[in-house]
């Protein structure tokens, strides 16, 4: 099975515009090196995990059909793009509560009616769709609500943190919901972490290391970080991935 990251950046993507840091400069030179806005799809089951700005570019690289939408939270580039899912029928989105309502009013107020269904998810308990679900709460202020998805699929275990401070660290519950999963999928957006709003690379680095993932890779990761490169050679050690859009990675 495999799980495709379509976009690995952040909330400003790389190059940022008029940002003139040196991954910026780079990627505006080396296309390789530029980064869409956070995205995974699922082929497996068809799911797609936030609908970021980019999804345009997503869908038409992608080229595969969409039931299912998975939103972390209600952040502009985790869901903006939601209106380029108006080509698919009877898509179901899921989330807690607070983002699946600000789906369903983009959704009206962009598109009208459509036959979408919104299924709105409780923190910390498992649900069955034919595959299932479990939605764990992260602090990532200042957004209301905001989470993380274990999506089990037949005997494959996959994480996504979707975003989340450092305070995750000391999630007894989330760490062993995570724990021993098949593939981690972790932010790392910092070079050094932010309390209460995003991972820097250590604090990454020790979530991997408490999850003990058979893989992982870090997404989600911003212009101001490291280089790939540097990156790269920081998690190499630990057997770990550095992300790039449309990441193929299998299970």
């Amino acid at each position: 099975m495999k799980v495709i990251i379509l976009g690995s950046g952040s909330y400003s993507g790389t190059p940022k515009p008029l940002c003139s840091c040196e991954n910026c400069i780079r990627a505006r030179k080396y296309p390789q090196h530029r980064r869409k806005r956070f995205s995974v799809f699922i082929p497996e089951i068809k799911a797609l995990i936030d609908p970021s700005p980019d999804l345009h570019y997503h869908l038409e690289h992608l080229n595969m059909d969409v039931k299912r939408v998975f939103i972390t939270h209600a952040h502009f580039d985790h869901i903006a793009g939601l209106p380029e899912l108006q080509i698919f029928k009877g898509v179901k989105f899921y989330s807690h509560e607070y983002a699946v309502n600000t789906a369903k009013h983009l959704q009206e107020l962009f598109l009208g009616e459509r036959d979408w269904e919104y299924i709105p998810l409780e923190f910390n308990r498992w649900y069955d769709f034919g595959f299932r679900v479990y939605h764990f709460p992260t602090i990532h202020q200042p957004i209301k609500a905001a989470g993380g998805f274990v999506i089990e699929i037949g005997k494959k275990k996959i994480v996504i943190t979707g975003d989340t401070g450092p305070e995750i660290l000391g999630d007894e519950n989330a760490i062993e919901i995570m724990k021993g999963s098949d593939l981690l999928i972790a932010e790392m957006t910092k070079k050094h972490s932010v309390p209460k709003t995003h991972l820097g690379v250590k604090d990454a680095i020790k979530l991997a290391q408490k999850v003990e993932a058979k893989k992982t890779v870090f997404a989600h990761i911003s212009h101001s970080n490291y280089t790939q490169e540097r990156l790269e050679d920081m998690v190499r050690d630990h057997g770990y991935m550095i992300a790039r859009d449309f990441m193929y990675v299998e299970v």
